[in-house]
């Protein structure tokens, strides 16, 4: 094992002052050399303090956002959670107006066809009723003229003839004219 600069130093201070070196042009030099080592080694030293100070604080900064990061990862996944929810909420009642909408599409279609369709047979109904009024018309106004003189006739003669039916039909015929 390598000795350290350390141990070189304590080494030969403790020789000087045994009186055991007796050249101090030789330890001088090293003295000197160990110094011209320490001060590079200190300067370089120097040199690393800003950039491990800066690195430090960095980590502080940056352990601090990720502890912030966390927190703030919760706060959100709930914030989410719910938007998940609403969303999924509202996708249900979306599929149920939905489905209320189309209902409504076919209970109309249905409403109209049968709308037209009892139009259509009203309209056919109504010709025919025209038709049958017409008739009617007719029949009533010979069935009138010939009960009139029907009973004309019966009393001119003195006779009695029954009447009766024909007079409620023909009573009943022009009510519903």
């Amino acid at each position: 094992m390598k000795p350290t600069q350390e141990q070189i130093l304590s080494a030969i201070n403790q020789l000087v002052i045994k009186n055991r070196i007796t050249q101090m042009s030789k330890v001088s030099r090293i003295d000197l050399g160990l110094a011209d080592d320490v001060e590079k080694l200190t300067q370089q030293a120097k040199d690393l303090i800003p950039d491990i100070t800066r690195d430090i604080e960095g980590t502080k900064v940056f352990e601090k956002n990720i502890v912030q990061a966390e927190k703030l990862i919760t706060k959100r996944e709930a914030v989410k959670k719910k938007a998940d929810d609403n969303f999924d909420k509202f996708l249900r009642l979306l599929d149920t107006a939905e489905d209320d909408k189309n209902t409504a599409i076919r209970e109309l279609k249905e409403t109209e066809a049968s709308l037209e369709g009892n139009s259509k047979s009203l309209e056919s109904i109504n010709k025919r009723l025209d038709k049958t009024k017409g008739k009617a018309a007719k029949t009533r106004s010979s069935l009138e003229k010939k009960l009139n003189a029907l009973e004309k006739a019966a009393k001119d003669l003195g006779v009695k003839i029954p009447t009766g039916e024909a007079a409620k039909v023909l009573k009943k015929l022009i009510s519903l004219l």
